[in-house]
């Protein structure tokens, strides 16, 4: 998930790639500028243009790109130009999104009669989904999120083979997942049974900086879950590689 435009760099990716990294997810949510500035995001439109591109140089293959229906201040008009923008680029796969307004966000406090229905949205999503198929994209997963605008989902669309499967493995939660970086949230999926034990990333700097030994130390789990079922591991992931290959 390298994420938000402004803050990919390109030691960054030279790292992620060096480190064996194929596939990441570069989110505008919109190329609109004026968009980008009424929901607070720090990026525009050119600067996702420019990580797209330094992406493309540091040898990432697989880019995923993220735009999101019913954005205060965006139309049907601006969010087809939007996605059309995106599609000249080429991307392996594009995850298109429903506005999910949170909970204590100004969103719902002060403008939730302006997202009651989403029909504006249902539009975009019903409209993305016809130029996406027509561009050889397909579906492979969805989702739906609480208060999402037009009670619509999320749905993944991918070139053929370039499917994500942690995209899958992530809906379902029967996999570990490894994450790092700020409010990541690593899950560790004991191969038999149910239980998954999550660890959290702080979200702010400061926190890593005044609570470093605790975060330390709950990283330390993730060591000792690796030593406790390396076995069950290995023997469950060479199995989800063979179903995965038929």
């Amino acid at each position: 998930e390298a994420g938000r435009p402004d803050t990919i760099a390109e030691d960054k990716l030279r790292a992620l790639r060096a480190a064996g990294v194929t596939r990441v997810s570069i989110n505008p949510q919109t190329l609109r500028d004026s968009v980008l500035e009424t929901i607070g995001r720090r990026h525009t439109a050119a600067q996702f243009f420019d990580a797209f591109a330094l992406a493309r140089r540091c040898g990432l293959d697989n880019i995923n790109v993220d735009l999101i229906a019913g954005l205060p201040g965006d139309d049907y008009e601006g969010f087809c130009r939007s996605l059309e923008g995106v599609l000249a680029l080429s991307p392996e796969s594009l995850t298109v999104h429903a506005l999910a307004m949170k909970r204590a966000s100004n969103l719902v406090i002060h403008r939730r009669a302006e997202y009651d229905g989403g029909r504006e949205a249902v539009r975009m999503v019903d409209a993305s989904g016809l130029r996406l198929r027509e561009e050889g994209y397909r579906p492979y997963y969805l989702y739906r999120q609480s208060r999402a605008v037009g009670n619509m989902e999320n749905v993944g669309w991918a070139k053929p083979g370039s499917e994500g499967l942690y995209n899958v493995y992530i809906m379902d939660e029967t996999h570990t997942i490894l994450a790092c970086g700020a409010g990541a949230v690593t899950k560790l999926k004991q191969p038999a049974g149910e239980y998954i034990e999550r660890i959290f990333n702080f979200k702010f700097p400061y926190e890593y900086n005044r609570r470093f030994e605790e975060l330390t130390q709950r990283k330390r789990g993730i060591e000792e879950f690796y030593h406790r079922f390396a076995g069950e591991l290995s023997a469950a992931q060479g199995a989800g590689g063979r179903q995965a290959g038929r």
